[in-house]
């Protein structure tokens, strides 16, 4: 529980952390139709790199609109191109009018022939029921964006350890040993931007190795004897045991924390997706000019508060659902009564609870 609460914080760090200063440059420069000088600070703001991967593709995409703007459609539709390979799902079509349209169509279908950016995590390497080594492969990168990756490990239960690696022939692996290990890696750019992840922190990817196989000797057969007749003891009735289970009121609080937690998650989840929602919207918006400076900067501040609730919300509601679930664990019923015979005159009781 300790380290979940840790993760939802750093996130919520990371989601209301400042960009790049020339990124943001060239989002205020695109709003007033500076193209030529929005350029030169997407350029600075590329060459400086270390974007997280919404800034990263938020670059591309404006880059992508200033090039067109100033006739280099070439140039325009493989920023294009990029943006799709990094995220399929993006929407272009429509979004922007004039001379934009065509190289945004032109990265489109090049998308469809060519496909998005793929990761695959592979089987581990194991010896002696341990896990000796993680890998992935890339297994498409049509614009060869992958260029370092970094693993976050966790050995048998223990705390994230990030780990650099590099990508070698479209695959990357790192030695470890442990009994269960737990990963995920985050690929980037040449310029230590962020590209792609394969797995997260809170979903990670798991590996576990199979038990050895013991070897037993065979030992030399004994000679065999002669057989001796032994009478045989008379066999004494069986009663069958008879269990009755004792009720424990430590489960229906539990189902009422369950619930609880559910609706909490729930309800966080819609104030995290009207986050979300709200600052694809002002990036938008910036970048076609089509609101003011204030307007914008009171709907961040609106959409930061929603991002702040919904942490809220994530947290308490995984710690009702953690405690709802051990209160379940531990509200069982068992209880075993049996009645077994003692020799000819008798019988024994016994029972667990």
């Amino acid at each position: 529980m300790r380290t979940l609460l840790l993760l939802l914080s750093l996130s919520s760090f990371a989601a209301l952390a400042q960009k790049n200063p020339d990124l943001e440059k060239a989002q205020a420069q695109l709003a007033q139709r500076k193209y030529a000088d929005a350029l030169k600070s997407l350029d600075a703001a590329e060459k400086k790199g270390g974007l997280d991967r919404d800034s990263y593709l938020t670059l591309l995409e404006s880059k992508g609109l200033a090039l067109a703007q100033t006739n280099k459609a070439d140039a325009a539709e493989l920023s294009f191109r990029s943006v799709l390979c990094l995220d399929p799902k993006r929407e272009l079509a429509g979004k922007y009018s004039g001379p934009v349209g065509k190289p945004i169509a032109a990265a489109i279908e090049w998308a469809k022939t060519n496909g998005a950016l793929e990761l695959v995590a592979l089987d581990p390497g194991t010896s002696s029921g341990r896990v000796k080594q993680i890998s992935f492969a890339v297994k498409n990168d049509p614009l060869k964006l992958v260029k370092v990756v970094k693993f976050y490990v966790k050995a048998d239960g223990g705390s994230w350890k990030p780990t650099p690696g590099t990508v070698t022939n479209g695959a990357a692996s790192l030695d470890v040993d442990a009994d269960v290990i737990e990963w995920w890696a985050e690929t980037q750019d040449d310029k230590n931007s962020q590209v792609a992840f394969l797995g997260s922190a809170l979903k990670p990817i798991k590996n576990t190795a199979p038990a050895p196989v013991a070897v037993v000797e065979k030992k030399p057969d004994a000679p065999k004897a002669d057989p001796v007749m032994t009478p045989q003891p008379k066999p004494e009735p069986v009663v069958a045991a008879v269990t009755e289970p004792a009720s424990s009121p430590l489960r229906p609080i539990g189902y009422a924390l369950l619930g609880a937690g559910v609706i909490a998650v729930g309800v966080g989840a819609y104030f995290g997706v009207t986050y979300n929602s709200e600052r694809a919207a002002i990036k938008d918006a910036l970048m076609t000019g089509s609101a003011t400076q204030a307007s914008l900067y009171a709907r961040d501040q609106a959409a930061i508060q929603n991002g702040v609730i919904a942490n809220a919300l994530f947290i308490g509601g995984g710690a009702l659902v953690a405690g709802g679930a051990v209160l379940w664990f531990v509200g069982g019923e068992s209880a075993t009564m049996a009645i077994v015979p003692m020799g000819t005159n008798g019988l024994a009781v016994s029972g667990t609870f």
